[in-house]
């Protein structure tokens, strides 16, 4: 429901964007709005389908076929509601770890260590950090942070850390390059609890996600150009005001998580 949700808003989106951009570069040629509106319309369906393919066809280069997928997201299932004693024992088993004195998974003669971050969808720069400060004074080499994605941001960052060297994996690769080769999959029975309705905590939990400010400040740039190009300027600068403030609102929101 949550991954469905977070797609859906992502999608819709992209959609708006291509949307405007097309009516910002018909409505330049003089076209008449209507026609504009269509034309609008036709290519937003077509560029859609074009990146629903290609993000397809990406798929199919990381060899994930529908099957996979389903069994990844029977996998976010059981990691979401699992015990941590659970998961650690899961894990444990597929690296081959230890535990050491701080109930931590270590490797390779307690040298690395194995961070289990699946409590949120996407690992951001904040929750990088707070893991980099909690083990740079650390006497290890290599820390190993398995989570169920993580943002551009923090595939850029821990290229810049130094001393202790830090791995990303995402639960597609973890299910690719270690469940399947030992065909190593959860056991534990997981009772699932009650789905929770759709409301606005969940509504703020990811529109206003941090990692989107930057697609609403982007969108709030070319609807306040935009204006100047198509009838109806008043709405246009309206949206254009209402994305900047989504922009700003990410940030609002999650103050207290990056200070945390």
């Amino acid at each position: 429901m949550e991954n469905k949700l977070a797609f859906f808003i992502d999608e819709i989106f992209k959609l708006i964007i291509i949307f405007f951009i097309s009516l910002v570069f018909y409505r330049a040629m003089y076209i008449s709005f209507v026609l504009c509106l269509v034309l609008s319309s036709i290519t937003t369906i077509i560029l859609g389908i074009l990146f629903y393919y290609l993000k397809t066809k990406r798929y199919s280069k990381k060899q994930l076929k529908l099957s996979q997928l389903k069994e990844i997201d029977k996998l976010k299932e059981q990691f979401s509601y699992a015990s941590q004693t659970e998961i650690s024992n899961f894990f444990k088993n597929l690296f081959n770890a230890n535990i050491n004195y701080k109930k931590e998974l270590t490797i390779n003669d307690k040298k690395t260590v194995l961070k289990i971050f699946f409590d949120k969808d996407v690992l951001e720069v904040q929750d990088l950090k707070k893991i980099y400060r909690e083990n740079k004074n650390r006497h290890i080499t290599k820390v190993i942070i398995l989570c169920n994605n993580f943002s551009d941001e923090c595939a850029y960052l821990i290229k810049n850390f130094k001393k202790i060297e830090y791995t990303l994996i995402n639960i597609n690769d973890l299910y690719i390059n270690y469940i399947v080769p030992q065909n190593a999959y959860p056991n534990f029975v997981v009772e699932k609890l009650p789905k929770e309705k759709f409301n606005l905590q969940k509504f703020k939990k990811y529109a206003f996600n941090r990692t989107k400010a930057k697609t609403y400040f982007f969108c709030g740039i070319i609807l306040l150009f935009s204006s100047y190009f198509v009838p109806l300027r008043i709405y246009y600068l309206i949206f254009s005001g209402l994305m900047f403030i989504s922009a700003l609102l990410c940030f609002i929101f999650n103050i207290k998580k990056v200070n945390a």
